[in-house]
């Protein structure tokens, strides 16, 4: 044998004849595989763990789809009784009054107003419908009416205390408002006179944008005037109802509004949660083009 600490040739022993090591106890460490770097160099180093990224694009797609669902469903809800404000318990206050016509412009056509009583309103919104619908084929197409904006069906007074609108269905079209109940029962209950479907015109930028942005369910202020009014380009005139109890055609006020305020968002979180999941579903889906074109074998 030899010794591994000093190369000493000898007969097997437990100690070195010459140096004196315990023999056993200084190869023991020795008999670890030493460190070749040559060899090291041949091994492959084991990759980093990488993201999913296709499936984490394709579950927030899903995620976004069903919050978009859900929130679509849900951002329409009328508010419960609990969360009226006192203030639409009141009915709508109207005082006549003699002003001379006025003009205004939009669409490059000449409207005239003619205000017949000043008019407030606090109400729920139960139903609209935006005039400038593409769908809607009368009020720029046929009677060049660009100043009626916006079309709020509204209820008050005892139809928001007794809650009965959380057991009807209501819809608006292009000029009338809808409602439905089930039963008789519910039909007592309704309160025709607390009920109005407002024409709602406007000029002015934020008064419309306000309009614009209004919904089922909230809870809104108005203040202006019923009033009639016509343009230049036609034979084209609407009126107004000027009695919360008449019925059939000409029932509906048209107002000019100058002042617009939504009181109470009707569901602001399902609303947010609609908006932001549309933005989500299009970022997913622009990502996943991305990476398909830029690896298409593992998308």
């Amino acid at each position: 044998m030899i010794c591994p600490k000093c190369g000493f040739e000898q007969q097997d022993a437990v100690e070195c004849v010459q140096c004196g090591i315990i023999i056993e106890k200084y190869r023991h460490p020795a008999e670890a595989v030493p460190y070749d770097s040559a060899i090291a160099e041949k091994v492959p180093a084991r990759p980093a763990p990488s993201v999913p990224w296709n499936a984490l694009l394709r579950l927030t797609l899903l995620i976004g789809i069903g919050l978009l669902s859900i929130s679509y469903l849900l951002m329409d809800d009328l508010p419960g009784g609990d969360k009226i404000l006192d203030d639409l318990l009141q009915h709508p206050v109207q005082t006549e009054v003699n002003m001379a016509p006025f003009q205004i412009e939009a669409g490059e056509i000449v409207y005239t107003i003619t205000p017949l009583h000043t008019y407030e309103l606090y109400g729920l919104v139960v139903s609209h419908h935006n005039c400038g619908t593409w769908w809607d084929i009368y009020h720029h197409d046929q009677w060049k009416d660009f100043i009626n904006v916006k079309d709020l069906c509204v209820l008050w007074g005892s139809n928001v205390e007794t809650e009965v609108y959380k057991d009807m269905r209501f819809t608006s079209d292009s000029w009338t408002c809808t409602y439905y109940w089930p039963n008789h029962e519910v039909g007592a209950r309704f309160n025709h006179t607390c009920l109005s479907n407002n024409h709602l015109l406007s000029h002015n930028e934020s008064v419309t944008d306000a309009l614009l942005k209004t919904s089922r369910g909230d809870q809104i202020y108005l203040r202006g005037y019923l009033a009639e009014y016509s343009h230049s380009g036609g034979e084209f005139h609407r009126g107004t109802s000027v009695d919360r109890t008449d019925t059939g055609n000409g029932a509906c006020e048209t107002i000019y509004v100058e002042d617009f305020e939504v009181l109470r968002t009707g569901t602001p979180f399902w609303r947010t949660t609609f908006a932001v999941s549309k933005y989500v579903i299009l970022l997913s889906l622009l990502l996943i083009i991305i990476r398909f074109f830029r690896s298409p074998a593992i998308i």
